[in-house]
């Protein structure tokens, strides 16, 4: 064993995962549930994003609900891709992903001090430490 494995949390708001398929993905819901709360017209945020582009664009509300019932699915498969394999743990507080890092860095330097012990004591006594532990001492007779 050569060094430590170790997957160090990341701060969910630094992830392509959250971005572009978490966020869109509640956005979505939340204009989804609006309108089956309602008669079916409403959609606030479809409704906010055609102010802010509907001037630059000619988008209307209804055009950005379409769409982003249309991309619904891609931000499904980002998110799924970003999290499938072996993926890093989340945590929500970028304070808290400092402190695991620097506790994971902590555990490597410890490992590495025994590693670097372990080999002085090998080096020191000229025996192989593979031949120290598994040879039996010799039987007086």
């Amino acid at each position: 064993m050569d060094s430590i494995k170790t997957i160090a949390p990341i701060f969910i708001g630094r992830t392509r995962s959250f971005w572009l398929g978490i966020v869109p993905a509640i956005l979505t819901l939340i204009d989804v549930i609006a309108g089956s709360v309602s008669d079916g017209t409403a959609e606030p945020i479809a409704t906010g994003l055609a102010a802010i582009l509907g001037p630059l664009t000619g988008a209307t509300a209804e055009g950005i609900h379409g769409f982003m019932l249309a991309v619904a699915p891609i931000c499904a498969l980002i998110v799924a891709h970003q999290r499938g394999g072996l993926a890093r743990p989340y945590t929500t507080s970028p304070a808290k992903e400092r402190e695991l890092v620097r506790t994971i860095e902590d555990g490597k330097s410890a490992f590495e001090a025994g590693k670097a012990f372990g080999e002085r004591l090998r080096k020191a006594s000229g025996v192989p430490l593979m031949l120290r532990t598994t040879t039996p001492p010799p039987s007086k007779k």
